[in-house]
């Protein structure tokens, strides 16, 4: 487990999560941000599109 700080939308969340979860699982399953969908499960559809600083991660 590692401990990972996330600013999301000027808030600070602090979670300890393992190395290997996504950035999307991590935003819907530990913090409840249900707003970025799981499409393909691969990456390749664009459903699961997140914005870091303005740009598509």
């Amino acid at each position: 487990m590692k401990n990972v700080i996330l600013f999301i939308n000027g808030q600070e969340h602090v979670l300890q999560i393992d190395p290997r979860v996504t950035l999307l699982d991590a935003l819907r399953e530990y913090l409840d941000l249900t707003g970025t969908k799981k499409g393909c499960d691969h990456g390749q559809c664009g459903a699961c599109t997140v914005l870091v600083e303005g740009r598509r991660c």
